[in-house]
């Protein structure tokens, strides 16, 4: 079994690739920076070092959102050939965070109400209609970087003169008073692996730990951590950080990270989250290429046979069902055929429209 990290090199990154040592073959640390993509016909293929990117049985994508294009070619390219833990789109919905809060909200994750402003002039007139303190954002950025409070019109005004300099678009949300606390949630899968309280240092409304903030143990609740993994399963990652709000009658997400930093997690909670990723990771590659093994033995020499049976474990996503390449094959349909679904309680039939040409 081979794993293939792609990042920039961080502590985190550096973390899961020591302990995925101790349970795959091979484990390669590749920087993303040198990573290119070739677009040729219908082929995306992944370069490194300006060859083609090795086989792999898993590849993790981390790294920061000024990469998120790249990654998500990456994940597109890879996806059907080896375990890829978070889903092409992902990596444009989770690093954008409005885009975010729209993702939440189709699966009813409770979040703070949220408006979007896409220059100075229309935030300015938004900051006259809200009512205060708010937050204000930029949808990119991590580490609580681009994140201010106000709690008047006049010095919303004036902090947005500050933002201005990132050139991006703005985020202005409602102020839930949590006394600069937050949750952070480690998700694999569906299970939340580790877990802190988050709190700002004195004077400080956020609680990141790059800001000063300090981490401490904390064990979620039944719905909490219910609310952790439908985030994660919103933005379509099987592993990230999920950062939460703990109002008075029930929490809320406000941030799902792709790339978490594991250095402050493992300090409050003592635990080693970065084991239980690689292990994570040994487990469902496993899992993908026994499952395409599979497959593949059940269509002999790519020849396509009428009534032709499969058996798989079902892959949904997000509450969307995903079939097997080997499906494709077989039906030889393409993505612009029109089709009839016909849907039972424990049966899906698939048929062309059977439209006659004259």
């Amino acid at each position: 079994m081979r794993l293939a990290l792609i990042s920039l090199g961080g502590a985190g990154s550096k973390m899961i690739s020591e302990e995925a040592r101790k349970l795959f073959d091979e484990v390669e640390e590749i920087d993303i920076r040198k990573i290119e993509i070739r677009v040729e016909n219908n082929d995306v293929g992944v370069l490194y070092n300006e060859n083609p990117l090795p086989k792999f049985d898993c590849v993790y994508i981390r790294g920061s959102f000024r990469y998120a294009l790249l990654q998500r070619a990456i994940s597109f390219a890879l996806k059907d050939e080896c375990y890829v833990p978070i889903a092409p789109s992902a990596y444009t919905i989770a690093h954008d965070k409005f885009l975010t809060m729209i993702e939440l909200s189709k699966l009813k994750v409770s979040v703070p109400r949220t408006y979007f402003a896409a220059t100075t002039k229309q935030a300015k007139r938004m900051l006259e209609e809200v009512n205060y303190p708010v937050i204000l954002k930029i949808p990119s950025g991590t580490q609580g970087k681009g994140v201010m409070s106000a709690d008047s019109v006049s010095s919303a005004k004036s902090m947005l003169d500050t933002l201005e300099v990132f050139n991006q678009p703005y985020l202005i949300q409602e102020f839930i008073d949590t006394d600069a606390t937050d949750i952070r949630a480690i998700v694999a899968g569906d299970e939340v692996i580790a877990c802190m309280k988050r709190k700002g240092k004195a004077g400080e409304m956020r609680s990141n730990i790059h800001q000063g903030g300090i981490g401490i143990p904390f064990e979620m609740d039944y719905d909490t951590e219910r609310l952790a993994i439908r985030a994660a399963k919103a933005v379509k990652a099987d592993i990230c950080g999920v950062d939460l709000l703990e109002g008075i009658n029930k929490s809320m997400v406000i941030e799902v990270n792709l790339s978490p930093g594991l250095k402050g997690i493992t300090a409050a909670t003592k635990d080693n989250v970065a084991g239980k990723i690689a292990k994570f990771l040994f487990d469902e590659a496993r899992k993908f290429k026994s499952d395409s093994l599979e497959a593949k033995n059940l269509v002999k020499d790519d020849k396509i046979q009428a009534d032709k049976e499969l058996i798989v474990n079902l892959d949904i996503k997000a509450g969307r069902i995903r079939l097997p390449g080997e499906i494709t094959k077989i039906t030889r349909f393409n993505s612009d055929d029109e089709v009839v679904l016909v849907a039972d309680k424990g049966k899906l039939e698939i048929k062309e429209m059977g439209v006659k040409k004259e």
